[in-house]
C-alpha cells in the first residue's frame, strides 16, 4: 500500500483538532460564550487525543498502526 501522508484523513483530523485546541486555548470558548472550565477541559483533552492520534498514525504501512 502506497498512501501519501497529505492524503490521510487521520492526519487532518489531527491538524484540525490542533489548530481548535490551539484556539480554544488561546480564549475562542470564551468568545463563544462557554465559560465552563469542565467543557474547557474535557474540549482540550479530546483535541489533543485527535491530535495524538493523528500523530502516531502511519498511512504508509497498512500492516501497522
Amino acid at each position: 500500500m502506497n498512501q501519501n501522508r497529505f492524503k490521510s484523513p487521520v492526519m487532518w483530523a489531527a491538524v484540525i483538532a490542533q489548530v481548535v485546541a490551539i484556539i480554544g486555548l488561546a480564549g475562542g470558548w470564551a468568545t463563544l460564550g462557554i465559560t465552563s472550565d469542565v467543557f474547557q477541559g474535557v474540549a482540550t483533552g479530546v483535541l489533543e487525543i485527535l491530535t495524538l492520534v493523528g500523530v502516531l498514525n502511519n498511512p504508509t504501512d497498512s500492516t501497522k498502526f
